[in-house]
């Protein structure tokens, strides 16, 4: 028990001490940050991100989400750089070099000959100020208290750069007007892309041939049928012309019986009925249908409307889901 109380004890002060250097990077959005972000959306030249060592890996995974975004953005290996593949810098090039000291040689090496290639340099460092974030045209500091362990393990500052990174991908794709609908396009394989890629008309079942419709006044034991006949996981309850009324669920028969016995098979259907329940429209993509569905009181079922809210069909939560599914048994 007391190795258990260690273990512990130490991941839960990491923990404090990571979340409080996430937050610290609000900090570092001033002028510069804003500079680089434009710059990277301006896309005059290419946008290269460096490092060495675990803030190299970091720059990998920045230029990867940058260009996921649509920024015209690579890793750039300082090392190689400085073994005769200088030459890959251009004037109005952006070159983002990650140190948590800024004292980094080789990435100094490689921002001096930047600038003198009329490259612009932009410094994500922890310490300022250091050798390179005086060289850089751009400083992005990433602010912590202390590493989370004695031995000075990188962990509260990789953390907090990842969250600065992630704060200028976020902003590049604010800047550029980038949507749900950009990113599947760039990102056309796996389950993620194929959710971006599909429309919600494309998977809800189809109303009213496969879908329980029922009217809010008649018994429940008759919507119990229907949602036996069409197994859904729910009825959509409607007007007289189809408009959305009400949803009715498993979940809600379920505790309705268990609530009133038998004697609630015979109340009206709109006695246990979501008034007025979330719904999306069958143009909606995937993506928007499932934020949709998880707010704090997650659904699994969504009504599609028409224009007249009229209930055209029924998506459900597994249906996105099992879209990979399908794609790897066709």
């Amino acid at each position: 028990m007391p190795d258990t109380d260690k273990i512990l004890s130490a991941a839960r002060e990491l923990l404090r001490i990571e979340a409080k250097a996430v937050l610290m990077q609000e900090q570092a959005l001033d002028e510069d940050f804003v500079g680089v972000v434009r710059m990277i959306a301006a896309e005059q030249g290419n946008t290269l991100v460096a490092g060495v060592g675990k803030s190299g890996l970091i720059a990998r995974l920045l230029a990867s989400k940058l260009s996921s975004v649509g920024a015209r953005a690579f890793y750039y290996s300082a090392l190689d750089a400085l073994h005769g593949e200088l030459g890959g810098l251009r004037r109005g090039d952006l070159l983002i070099l990650l140190s948590n000291s800024g004292q980094t040689q080789e990435l100094l090496d490689v921002a001096k000959a930047a600038v003198q290639r009329g490259v612009k340099v932009a410094a994500m460092v922890s310490r300022v100020p250091s050798s390179l974030s005086r060289i850089a045209d751009f400083t992005l500091q990433a602010r912590i208290e202390r590493e989370a362990t004695e031995t000075k393990l990188p962990t509260a500052s990789t953390t907090a750069m990842l969250a600065l990174a992630d704060a200028l991908v976020v902003g590049v794709a604010a800047q550029r007007g980038f949507t749900a609908e950009d990113f599947g396009r760039n990102h056309p394989g796996g389950t993620l892309g194929i959710v971006l890629g599909s429309r919600v008309g494309d998977l809800m079942v189809p109303a009213p041939e496969g879908v329980a419709l029922v009217a809010p006044d008649q018994p429940v034991f008759e919507t119990l049928l229907a949602m036996t006949r069409h197994p859904n996981g729910a009825a959509i309850v409607t007007d007289g012309d189809r408009r959305l009324l009400g949803i009715v669920t498993d979940g809600d028969l379920r505790r309705g019986l268990a609530a009133n016995g038998k004697g609630f098979l015979d109340t009206e259907t709109r006695s246990c009925m979501t008034i007025s329940p979330r719904s999306c429209r069958p143009e909606a993509s995937a993506i928007q249908a499932l934020e949709i569905m998880e707010t704090a009181s997650q659904v699994y079922v969504l009504p599609v409307v028409d224009a007249d809210h009229r209930v055209v069909g029924l998506v459900r939560m597994h249906d996105i889901a099992g879209m990979e599914v399908e794609k790897s048994l066709g």
